[in-house]
């Protein structure tokens, strides 16, 4: 897919959830810190959303950065084929993000297949609500996670489980580029990492 059907398909999803969660512009603004219109820009597709600006609509809305860049709108099927895995490149920092899991699995767990640029820094905002545990397994490269004032450094082979609760930051110090996979189970409790 295209970066502007993705960005449509994209300001399609985050309105649909939006109005299903019986929001104004004005209230989501409230609620995710983000103007009402660079909101409205992104709905309208005029604009690429950021990692750190979809996080912050998907903590208001309460919803993953899945549900909203899987776009699926077909029933749970059980394989997901990798030509029909979703994707998406933040602008900003270059992440390339697949949801390899099948949507909305039977298992509750989804399934995200990161590559991180070397450089690269993600930043992600802390959930106030319905937060969730994530576990990082690197597959290459290193990676440092910044949760709050700690960091963790991460190498191929190393497993992280954490929560959304706090800030929480990807950043790739190294010159090569880096793939990680997340796993993260919906509707599970959280704990302290």
């Amino acid at each position: 897919m295209d970066q502007q059907k993705l960005d449509r398909a994209i300001g399609r999803r985050l309105k649909t959830l939006r109005t299903q969660a019986g929001m104004t512009l004005n209230e989501l603004a409230g609620r995710s810190g983000v103007s009402r219109a660079m909101i409205g820009r992104v709905e309208r597709a005029q604009s690429s959303a950021t990692a750190a600006l979809l996080n912050k609509l998907c903590a208001a809305l309460d919803v993953t950065l899945s549900d909203v860049v899987a776009l699926a709108e077909k029933p749970p099927e059980r394989l997901m084929r990798l030509a029909d895995q979703p994707h998406w490149r933040d602008p900003d920092s270059g992440y390339l993000r697949r949801h390899a899991s099948p949507p909305d699995a039977a298992s509750g767990i989804e399934i995200i297949v990161v590559d991180l640029p070397a450089g690269a820094r993600v930043s992600y905002s802390p959930w106030g609500r319905n937060a969730f545990t994530q576990q990082l397994l690197m597959l290459e490269g290193a990676v440092c996670v910044h949760i709050d004032a700690k960091t963790v450094r991460l190498r191929e082979g190393d497993c992280l489980d954490f929560d959304v609760m706090r800030a929480v930051t990807f950043e790739n110090e190294t010159r090569q580029d880096a793939r990680y996979v997340i796993i993260t189970r919906r509707g599970a409790s959280y704990g302290k990492m």
